[in-house]
């Protein structure tokens, strides 16, 4: 019955007995379904960011940063991922790539 539940996108139990009792999971018995780690992630909701009120009056008074990666294309240097920073003033972009993401 979880590789019917996971299959089927991680309906519930009531659903999947119900499709049962209708003949079409050949093979399921009735079961309880055990503790799924991804339907709980993917009922979590994310929580919005504040409006952030900041006075910015020349370049690098407020920069954003962000990586994004691995890429399943490597570069042609070899890297597979991107820094971005962003000038919150100016809003000029650049971009680095790199190898290896650090963890801190």
């Amino acid at each position: 019955m979880a590789y019917a539940h996971m299959r089927l996108e991680h309906v519930g139990e009531k659903f999947l007995n119900l499709l049962m009792n209708q003949g079409l999971l050949k093979g399921a018995s009735v079961c309880k379904l055990d503790f799924c780690e991804h339907c709980v992630k993917g009922k979590q909701t994310r929580v919005k960011f504040g409006t952030a009120i900041h006075d910015t009056n020349g370049i690098l008074d407020y920069v954003y940063s962000d990586v994004w990666g691995p890429s399943k294309t490597t570069s042609l240097g070899g890297k597979n991922y991107f820094v971005t920073f962003v000038d919150d003033f100016s809003q000029r972009i650049c971009v680095y790539t790199v190898k290896v993401k650090m963890k801190y």
